[in-house]
């Protein structure tokens, strides 16, 4: 078979193409091929974690699209610390940094 997609679709449309039998899938069962299909292509082991990869992380902004990243190197005991607070708060350690950086450049410009 080939895989030049547009000489596929051309045949297709043409009605040169010819379904196998016992292969055509409709409403739930093709819902549940797709899905297993999409899980086995992207990884996922569930669907859950299939849209997260097919979605992506959401942007933290007010504006869709992509977020920037700020990396740091930090020593281990702070790092504990920060994962130790987050867990105390039910918090992601990236919204805990990044509301403490945000509350930290707030203070700096004031002064």
């Amino acid at each position: 078979m080939s895989t030049n997609y547009d000489e596929l679709a051309e045949r297709a449309e043409r009605g040169e193409l010819s379904v196998k039998p016992g292969t055509v899938r409709r409403g739930a069962a093709a819902a549940a091929e797709a899905q297993r299909s999409l899980m086995e292509a992207a990884g996922a082991t569930s669907t859950d974690e299939l849209t997260r990869i097919v979605l992506g992380r959401p942007s933290v902004g007010a504006k869709a699209g992509a977020s920037p990243v700020v990396r740091a190197r930090v020593p281990q005991a702070l790092k504990d610390r920060v994962a130790a607070q987050a867990k105390r708060e039910n918090r992601k350690e990236s919204d805990l940094v990044r509301d403490a950086l945000a509350a930290y450049v707030e203070v700096r410009a004031a002064s």
